[in-house]
């Protein structure tokens, strides 16, 4: 097995992100009410937006137009932030953070507030008529959907795409199909797994109960965390945590063996119902919807036909797939 994608180094840097996303937070909130028009009433025109607006040490005056397209751009910002600060605090909480992703936490919040820009020109210049001020306008409504295209941004470009799709059909033979950097869902598998060449396993020799749980451990090096197990044929029989494997040993006086554990209720190894199978023909979306399908499952193994009676080819992570298809 390989070992986990690459992590931060320390705390440092994650609490730099973590004091870049409170930061922003404040940033956002706060522009988001600077921004946000009150309503005056004027004896000649009626009910107007105010001119006025204070930033931070600034006063001045903004227009109606000027302020509306400005509230949209925060308020695109601020829902991407919600986005992206939500999976910032969970894959920490998880211990999954991975470093790489850190430029996608930091452009976030200005890949939102492009994102809502565009929608709110496609809004005001198709649903709404040409003659509408911005003072007209409810402000509500454009900060609530520049907040959601922001904060549901896929969703969002998804729809354009779509729209797009339709109206300007390009040939297979280019665009995407000739670009080798797009998501790596519909990747084969076989281009993405960790092969059986590159895993660290143990493979059993022997009856199966005699295999002792130091002689496991021992093939481990730093950076490995799970332990598949195969047969003499090739087929996976176990996937052990290396965390319960010492767990265990350290409970247990003498050095026990694969059959203790696997007799032990409370923590036997992983078998087949937490582990997806997906077939070498197959795609790395077809490994992540295979893990996704059963509860728990952390792991996904390549076998020629996706059976689990048949020699391992291959090994995806949980920590792999969301690596290669989180958007």
């Amino acid at each position: 097995m390989s070992s986990e994608p690459d992590r931060t180094d320390g705390r440092v840097r994650t609490n730099l992100i973590g004091i870049y996303m409170v930061g922003m937070a404040i940033l956002l909130a706060y522009t988001v009410y600077a921004l946000f028009p009150e309503r005056i009433v004027t004896e000649e025109n009626g009910l107007l937006w105010k001119t006025s607006i204070r930033f931070f040490t600034y006063s001045g005056d903004i227009q109606p137009e000027t302020r509306l397209l400005l509230l949209v751009m925060a308020m695109g910002a601020l829902g991407s932030y919600v986005h992206a600060g939500t999976s910032f605090v969970s894959y920490v909480g998880n211990r999954s953070f991975v470093e790489s992703w850190t430029w996608w936490y930091l452009l976030r919040p200005f890949i939102g507030l492009a994102l809502a820009v565009i929608f709110y020109f496609v809004i005001r210049g198709g649903l709404l008529s040409a003659g509408a001020v911005a003072s007209d306008i409810s402000p509500f409504g454009f900060a609530a959907v520049a907040g959601l295209v922001g904060m549901f941004s896929k969703q969002a470009t998804d729809k354009l795409e779509e729209v797009f799709s339709n109206l300007f059909q390009v040939s297979k033979e280019g665009g995407d199909f000739q670009r080798g950097d797009k998501l790596d869902t519909n990747r084969p598998v076989e281009e993405k797994m960790i092969p059986l060449a590159r895993m660290t396993v143990y493979n059993l020799e022997g009856e199966e109960g005699q295999a002792k749980l130091s002689d496991i451990d021992a093939v481990c090096g730093p950076g490995i965390t799970r332990i598949p197990v195969l047969d003499e044929a090739g087929t996976l029989k176990y996937l052990i945590h290396r965390s319960l494997l010492k767990e265990f040993m350290a409970a247990n006086q003498g050095d026990p063996s694969l059959a203790d554990l696997a007799e032990d209720e409370d923590r036997g190894p992983l078998i087949a119902d937490t582990i997806a199978f997906v077939p070498r023909a197959g795609t790395v979306g077809d490994a992540k919807a295979a893990m996704d399908a059963k509860p728990k499952c952390q792991d996904v193994i390549v076998t020629q036909n996706g059976r689990p009676n048949e020699p391992v080819l291959g090994w995806f992570t949980n920590i792999d797939l969301i690596r290669l298809t989180r958007v």
